[in-house]
């Protein structure tokens, strides 16, 4: 799938040098492009840990995979918006189809430990047979399918919140400025960065199943003294926005590193539970049924903010 990016980048980075830029259409086009490859992408990668990884250190392989990930997230916009700024967007996709081609060419020399039985043929009966097998498995196990249900309830609720409610609540009703608003940026990114290593010895003692609902529970009363801070009577009752402006801050600090740890129990939990040989399969349901309901999740908080 790296390699399948790479072409695609490098193929709208010869479009934007012949035509000089690129149109909307074609962005939206390279964005769907890129996200279904990242869907099956991660379906795949979610069986590759489990396979190298003995079931007792899953936990603890997957405190560091968050905290690499989320070092990662942090760093490409910084990387992102220095090669824009200083080359533009021709480099960018230059750069980044390099880079997935570099990636495919590393993950040739890993040894991964064959799990499954390969089919002779790859074709669209294969894929659907295999995503129907993905299905009743999930069906046939109520802990892999609640599992589901709550990713998806998740990400329909806390990303938009995230992504456009946080985002609107701090320009337009709290009206900060750029610097405010980068400094909630920068704490957001931050709680997520450091839940592994503040969380880390929590996590191991706690058990999995309790980690999840303990998560849960305080992220929902969290997020409902997050929604008394705009409100009228309590921004009002402030000569300025900045008793408002800490309080949703230190919120959205414990709201990011609480779903960090529930994020890093789910998957451990997920892991744990599904057979190797069924991993991908049953991950590729898992990830659509959770990338489907994002943008739905936004539409709807768009619908209900206009």
């Amino acid at each position: 799938m790296d390699f399948l990016n790479s072409i695609i980048i490098g193929t709208f980075a010869v479009i934007y040098i012949i035509n000089g830029g690129i149109s909307i259409p074609m962005i939206y086009i390279l964005v769907i492009l890129l996200e279904i490859t990242e869907i099956f992408f991660h379906s795949a990668m979610s069986a590759v840990l489990p396979s190298i990884v003995e079931k007792e250190e899953l936990l603890e392989a997957n405190l560091l995979n968050s905290l690499v990930m989320n070092i990662g997230n942090i760093l490409a916009p910084v990387l992102a918006s220095f090669i824009y700024g200083t080359f533009g967007m021709r480099v960018i996709l230059i750069v980044n189809s390099i880079s997935f081609l570099l990636s495919a060419i590393s993950e040739m020399f890993i040894n991964i430990p064959k799990n499954h039985k390969a089919p002779k043929k790859i074709n669209m009966n294969v894929f659907k047979t295999d995503l129907m097998e993905g299905i009743n498995i999930i069906k046939s196990n109520r802990l892999i399918s609640t599992m589901i249900s709550l990713g998806t309830i998740i990400n329909f609720c806390i990303g938009p919140l995230f992504s456009i409610g946080l985002i609107f609540i701090i320009k337009e009703v709290l009206k900060t400025n750029d610097f405010q608003f980068g400094i909630f940026q920068m704490i957001l990114s931050a709680s997520m960065l450091v839940a592994p290593i503040l969380c880390g010895s929590i996590i191991k003692k706690v058990k999995i199943g309790r980690l999840c609902f303990t998560s849960f529970i305080f992220i929902s009363f969290l997020i409902l003294i997050m929604a008394i801070i705009p409100s009228n009577i309590f921004v009002n009752a402030f000569n300025t926005n900045i008793i408002p402006y800490i309080g949703l801050l230190s919120i959205s600090f414990m709201v990011g590193i609480l779903a960090t740890v529930a994020n890093i129990a789910l998957g451990t939990l997920f892991n744990q539970i599904v057979p190797l040989e069924l991993m991908g399969r049953t991950s590729t349901v898992f990830n659509l049924a959770v990338t489907v309901f994002i943008p739905i999740g936004k539409c709807f908080l768009d619908f209900y903010m206009i």
